[in-house]
């Protein structure tokens, strides 16, 4: 399963104050790598206040274990 290394999901999120597990930010990493390949870096740029907000619904609801 490919995924970026959270540094750059950090870069590309622009903040490094991103809650979760080692597991929980493993799968977001994965998660974003998707949507990269899928719409750009440009596209989660400018979504990524949308982004951050769901991954803090994920993170608050258990959702990923």
């Amino acid at each position: 399963m490919p995924k970026l290394q959270l540094e750059k999901v950090c870069t590309l999120l622009g903040t490094e104050n991103i809650r979760g597990t080692k597991n929980e930010l493993e799968m977001l990493c994965v998660r974003i790598c998707e949507l990269v390949e899928l719409n750009g870096e440009d596209w989660v740029v400018k979504n990524r206040r949308m982004l951050i907000d769901q991954w803090a619904f994920i993170v608050n609801q258990s959702i990923i274990r």
